[in-house]
């Protein structure tokens, strides 16, 4: 067996393969699982010259023709492992993607382009505007799928170790999705080299559609048939023991060794053993370096300017090879030809046949004399006009950058992987840049780069730049990006303060009337401050009282209707008048949309939403997920998903607010971050309390990060209400208060006085009641009737109402819990209105109204169960039990048995979206869309497609019995 090199299907070097029996028939059988639809990764193992790439070479031409597939294959070089997605664009290269037309690149696949393209002067990537990292991976995912449905893929990594990091975080984003598509990755990986992407090698290994497959020495037999090709007799056992021993069974050596000794022209018997042990382990450094030194001087140069360009070779490349060994281009032709006969270059390109050959090369040749011809590649590359990265290649493996056009060139290459959405290659560039020179705009630009990967590394080097003395414009722009990282790290208090320092040395430098550019830059930091401010409790007095001193804007221009949508909503927790804060929401929304960040808009959603504007606050909601949608920001649709999710279980409508957090949820799950945030399983525990499933309610706690809870305002507060309910519902009373007196404190520290930010003080007034002990909640009751009646809303009213008849003795109870009653009736809080009839319904039997609490309660149980509140639904029925009621026999839907995700899915589909639709609308696979209709069609007792929409319209009448 040899280590012969393959490019677009062509083999180079000994045609013999020898051995890999077992490696070929296990490869062979993960190869056609995975062509079928059950994809799966390959990782192969060895070291230089084990064979890794010949066993490819010989296996997979025969899978591609067996399964009609398209095979893409890259060899990755050590010399562009620093670009970002430079093995993405080398392995899609041979499709000729050029823009945004190709079929192939159809809806979510357009977001491919950027990782795709290598246009010289990077317009058109710059063209496609801000380019998250996320949104390229999606969009190479689509294209993937794209390819695989018009014929089985096969994704090839030869040097895997060499691959550039992003292009293995998307092959690791790949594989997590990659179920039910025909696809086979196969990654071959020389285990004593380490590079960019072994550490992602290791990251592959964990799924469990990976497999590794480590390939060992040849045996001695197989050493014995090459000795019978390459030298012509039957070897003796102790020139075979010789060839084992000098080569260690790798086939590379093995077939170098012999190819000296045939060159040599030895026979295999007792007397070569002398000549084996001569050539020894240095065999394929020796042999190439024996070789080139019988060459002219001119072929060696060549030889090594092939060596630095490193296999990147340009169109043209016989030019630049010219340019860079000093040899005139005829002879380079005659050098090439002469280096081929020589076994050392590649047959049909300026490569070497192995990258082992390029390393003796290189290893041969004394360093300064390297380094002299990388800077001299780089100028070359650079005078060509070609890419920054393509330049930047050479700079980086350079010891010292001593020229500064080469810093210039980093910077640039830079700018252009970060428009890729490569923020990990942007980030290596411009700290070899910063060990040179100290630039604010580049130190501000790596601190940008490293929030997607490394918040707290980003809020270092910003920190760095605020302790410069600078210019104050410049200052509050880059306190205005300290403080949008420091939310990623919790360290809103610090942001909070240097925003706030930097307001005041603005605002004093630029005056009373300041230009339209300085008064943007004021309110643009303003409006910064407002929201980080408001996250944590320590630093809400602090925002107040700035609040108070800071006039409010017209709202003309985007930062503006920022500052009025966190003014409204700030109005709204610190209970100001509700029509005030409305009027702030709506300002702030009036502008074009995608005018403002997503943080913006969800805060004057948030507002409508207290004040019960509940189709505005709808429509602001579905805008940013439209907005989310169309630039496949991810972490922005999932958390407004999630936040939309609370709405919904406001007005009661349980389906609704399931299906958003499950779907938000589905799509956290099958990322890579850290934490979802506390907000989406707090969510789907919610979820479970209100179908009385209390084990499952308390796992999704747990899976909730509560790290300093009582300080996170938006946070803490819901997830104290959820833990609460949770002892509630198991009896344990007393922790139940404990949690719900908790939240009222962390509230009251924070300055949140609105009570219908959370309902703590109603399930207090609940709790004392069952304890007997009303008396200890009236005063707290009392107090938010008094802030509710300030707020304004009749929700806010009827909750006052509801908290005080709960706590009534039973004839008063009556009055006042009828009243709350036709209040809530008039709001769209349903469930709340459901809560108060039950209350109502328990406190006429306690009158002994027995005939009006069954009515009561019989409201209750219908709304309830509309809602889809199952615990609230067996609360009604208890007490309609106890009241001398019959219980109707309950018809359950069997739409009630879908899960959030399959209700989201079955609307969906029965509006006419076909399941490639479905899936880029939600962020999840095609195989995830089919297996929740799959579910649905089994739950609802379907056998096709159009009965979908007549199943989900189709809700059974309760039957009538007697009160």
């Amino acid at each position: 067996m040899d280590d012969g090199r393959r490019d677009g299907g062509r083999r180079t070097g000994p045609v013999r393969f020898v051995g890999r029996s077992a490696e070929v028939a296990t490869l062979t059988a993960r190869a056609r699982s995975a062509l079928s639809g059950r994809s799966s990764a390959v990782l192969l193992r060895g070291p230089a010259g084990i064979g890794k790439t010949r066993l490819l070479d010989d296996l997979l031409p025969g899978l591609a023709l067996e399964h009609h597939a398209t095979v893409l294959r890259v060899d990755c070089r050590e010399v562009n492992s620093s670009v970002g997605y430079g093995a993405v664009r080398a392995l899609f290269s041979t499709l000729g993607i050029t823009g945004e037309d190709d079929p192939r690149l159809s809806a979510s696949a357009r977001w491919a382009l950027p990782a795709l393209l290598a246009d010289e002067d990077g317009t058109a990537v710059e063209n496609l505007g801000g380019t998250p990292s996320y949104r390229v991976l999606h969009g190479l995912y689509w294209l993937v799928v794209n390819l695989a449905a018009e014929a089985p893929l096969v994704l090839v990594l030869d040097d895997a170790h060499w691959c550039d990091e992003r292009s293995m975080h998307w092959l690791d984003f790949l594989l997590r999705r990659a179920d039910g598509l025909p696809l086979l990755v196969v990654l071959a990986h020389r285990t004593e080299t380490r590079g960019p992407g072994t550490a992602g090698l290791g990251a592959l290994l964990t799924h469990a559609r990976c497999t590794s497959m480590d390939l060992g020495p040849l045996r001695t037999d197989e050493i014995a048939t090459l000795a019978v090709d390459a030298l012509g007799g039957t070897p003796t056992p102790a020139f075979l023991r010789a060839c084992v021993e000098v080569s260690g069974g790798n086939p590379l050596l093995t077939a170098r060794l012999l190819g000296e000794l045939r060159r040599d022209g030895a026979f295999p018997d007792d007397a070569a053993v002398a000549r084996v042990e001569v050539v020894g382990r240095d065999v394929l450094a020796s042999s190439v370096l024996l070789r080139l030194a019988g060459l002219p001087e001119h072929a060696r140069a060549v030889a090594r300017a092939v060596a630095v360009l490193g296999g990147a070779v340009p169109d043209g490349g016989a030019d630049l090879v010219s340019m860079l060994a000093g040899v005139q281009a005829r002879l380079v032709t005659m050098s090439a030809e002469a280096l081929r006969r020589n076994e050392v270059l590649h047959p049909d390109e300026l490569d070497f046949v192995h990258d082992e050959v390029r390393s003796a090369v290189l290893g041969a040749t004394p360093a300064e004399e390297v380094t002299r011809l990388r800077v001299r590649a780089a100028r070359l590359l650079n005078d060509a006009g070609r890419p920054a990265e393509e330049v930047a290649n050479q700079l980086m493996l350079l010891a010292d950058l001593p020229e500064r056009w080469m810093l210039g060139v980093l910077t640039d290459a830079a700018g252009h992987a970060e428009q890729r959405g490569a923020p990990d290659a942007a980030v290596s560039y411009l700290n070899r840049v910063l060990h040179h020179t100290e630039q604010v705009p580049v130190r501000v630009q790596l601190a940008r780069c490293l929030a997607h990967t490394d918040p707290a590394g980003a809020l270092e080097q910003l920190g760095r730049v605020l302790s410069l003395s600078m210019d104050v414009r410049q200052r509050a722009e880059v306190a205005v990006q300290y403080g949008l990282t420091a939310l990623a790290t919790q360290r809103a208090p610090e942001a909070t303060k240097v925003l706030g320092d930097t307001l005041a040395e603005l605002t004093a430098t630029i005056g009373p009337t300041p230009g339209p550019t300085d008064r943007d830059l004021r309110t643009r930091l303003w409006s910064a401050l407002l929201f980080i401010g408001s996250d944590e409790k320590s630093t809400m007095p602090v925002l107040r009282e700035l609040a108070r001193r800071m006039p409010l804007p017209d709202g003309d221009t985007p930062a503006e209707r920022e500052v009025l949508a966190m003014a409204s909503s700030l109005a709204a927790v610190e209970c100001k008048p509700v029509e005030h804060a409305v009027n702030l929401a709506r300002r702030a929304l009036r502008g074009p949309a995608g005018g403002m960040p997503r943080w913006a808009v969800l805060n004057a959603a948030f507002t409508l939403q207290l004040a019960d504007k509940t189709d505005e606050a709808l429509a602001a909601f579905d805008s940013v997920l439209e907005n989310s949608r169309e630039h496949a920001n991810l972490w922005s649709y999932c958390m407004t998903l999630a936040t939309r999710a609370m709405l919904h279980h406001s007005i009661g409508e349980l389906s609704e607010f399931t299906a958003d957090m499950h779907t938000a949820l589905a799509v956290f799950e099958q990322e890579p971050w850290d934490t979802a945030g506390t907000v989406p399983w707090v969510g789907l525990a919610v979820s479970h309390l209100e179908r009385a499933e209390l084990d499952e309610a308390e796992a999704a706690l747990a899976r909730a990060r509560p790290d300093r809870i009582d300080d996170l305002i938006w946070e803490g507060p819901h997830y104290l209400m959820a833990g609460a309910k949770l002892r509630w519902r198991r009896g344990d009373l007393d922790g139940a208060l404990e949690n719900l007196l908790r939240c009222g404190a962390v509230l009251e520290d924070s300055g949140i006085t609105n009570p219908l930010f959370t309902r703590w003080w109603v399930d207090v007034a609940c709790i004392r009641a069952e304890q007997g002990q009303q008396r200890q909640a009236r005063e707290v009751v009392e107090r938010a009737q008094d802030l509710a009646q300030q707020w304004g809303t009749l929700r806010g009213v009827g909750l006052g109402l509801l908290a005080e008849g709960v706590l009534a003795e039973p004839r008063r109870a009556v009055r006042v819990l009828a009243e709350a009653v036709d209040v809530l009736s008039a709001t769209p809080a349903r469930l709340d209105l459901a809560n108060a009839l039950c209350r109502l319904g328990q406190a006429a039997l306690w009158a002994d109204d027995a005939k009006g609490a069954r009515e009561h309660l019989r409201g209750a149980l219908d709304l309830a169960t509309r809602c889809g509140s199952q615990v609230l639904a067996n609360e009604a029925g208890r007490l309609l039990v106890l009241a001398g009621g019959r219980l109707r026999k309950e018809i359950r839907s069997p739409i009630d048995g879908l899960t959030g995700s399959e209700r989201r899915v079955a609307v969906m589909a029965a509006d006419g979206n076909s399941n490639r639709e479905i899936a880029e609308s939600l962020f999840v696979t095609v195989r995830t869309v089919e297996v929740h209709l799959t579910n649905v069609y089994r739950k609802l007792g379907l056998s096709r497609r159009a009965e979908l929409p007549g199943a989900l319209a189709r809700t059974p009448a309760p039957e009538k019995g007697s009160a």
